[in-house]
């Protein structure tokens, strides 16, 4: 935090960004002194907006006497000025509602409807990304015989998505040893991603499984096939022109680079999750901060949602940088808890 920063223009800062993302209009000195308690003339309040103006918290919009929040004023409200709002009781009926219906639901679909339901209670962008292929684990394994010349291999992943790969083999063991070979492979690779499968595994379990190599073989390429298929980065993008009805967004230029990010989402978020994967769960990116030209009126905020330590997928919500980050924060944190609340239940309900 700014050393010349102190604890009153602290305050008059909070209550610019507060009648900011309400009005979304400039704010004056003689509107913060009738309706936020400062303690300070209008006067004086001028005169330390000045002040925030020069510090780099503040700018002002053309020939207007108000001013509004700089990317660098909203970073340090979000920061250290903003205390989250609670959940209305209606907010939080929703959240349960909609996710109870997702229980039973693989994971992919509970990002997409997750996506959806974000978007319809902040009235943002939401872009939700699956997690890349080598976060994937391997849960189970089950062959199964269905002709002469045919096995089909069920490959269940952590993320709750079910997988399955035609085998085409010269003969087909009978069904008691595809169930002990089902056994043991689940055995082996159980908590495994793609890079864990080195050849130290495979020539552990081709020693194990003599007579069976070729069979193991194929059935090691469908696990390949099926983990690669499953984890292609897909973007679900909600709500995008629920973004355009602000104001903000009636400028044809901002709506174009809007749009655009949204047409390639992969160069918004790479650096974005790079942060991610270093330092926290959520992060808020403001205007300039994503060192993108076309991202320089909106923030970003980003989820990396996390499910017995491993990647889910980001979702990532995005508005102008004049977004209420208090209620917006409540609602992810809100539905993120009920969404591991929820599959936790699965899994114990699962067996584990």
């Amino acid at each position: 935090m700014d050393k010349d920063i102190g604890n009153r223009k602290l305050k008059i800062l909070k209550a610019v960004v507060l009648d900011y993302i309400m009005t979304g209009e400039p704010v004056g000195s003689r509107t913060l002194e009738k309706k936020y308690d400062l303690g300070v003339s209008a006067a004086t309040i001028r005169n330390e907006m000045k002040d925030l103006e020069e510090l780099g918290y503040l700018d002002q919009i053309h020939t207007s006497s108000g001013r509004v929040p700089s990317s660098k004023g909203f970073r340090i409200y979000v920061d250290k000025l903003m205390t989250l709002d609670s959940l209305t009781l209606e907010e939080v009926k929703f959240i349960e509602n909609q996710i109870v219906t997702m229980a039973a639901f693989e994971i992919e679909k509970i990002m997409r409807k997750t996506a959806f339901m974000l978007s319809e209670l902040t009235n943002l962008a939401v872009v939700a990304k699956k997690p890349s292929p080598y976060s994937l684990k391997v849960k189970a394994i089950q062959l199964v015989c269905l002709e002469k010349e045919s096995i089909l291999a069920v490959i269940m992943v952590d993320n709750g998505s079910v997988k399955h790969q035609l085998i085409k083999v010269k003969e087909t063991p009978n069904q008691e040893i595809l169930l002990e070979l089902s056994d043991l492979l689940t055995l082996k690779l159980r908590g495994m991603t793609i890079s864990d499968i080195n050849l130290h595994i495979v020539n552990d379990l081709k020693g194990v499984l003599e007579g069976y190599e070729e069979l193991f073989l194929s059935i090691l390429q469908a696990i390949y096939d099926s983990l690669s298929a499953e984890s292609s980065e897909d973007y679900y993008i909600e709500g995008a022109t629920k973004v355009l009805n602000y104001p903000e967004f009636s400028d044809v230029n901002k709506m174009k680079d809007f749009l655009g990010m949204l047409d390639n989402p992969s160069l918004i978020f790479k650096d974005i999750e790079n942060e991610l994967n270093r330092d926290e769960n959520l992060i808020v990116t403001i205007g300039e901060e994503l060192d993108l030209p076309e991202a320089k009126d909106v923030s970003i905020i980003t989820a990396n949602y996390k499910y017995n330590g491993h990647d889910m997928g980001t979702i990532n919500l995005i508005g102008p940088k004049r977004l209420d980050y208090s209620k917006v924060l409540s609602i992810l944190n809100g539905v993120i808890d009920e969404l591991d609340n929820k599959l936790i239940k699965r899994e114990l309900d699962d067996g584990g």
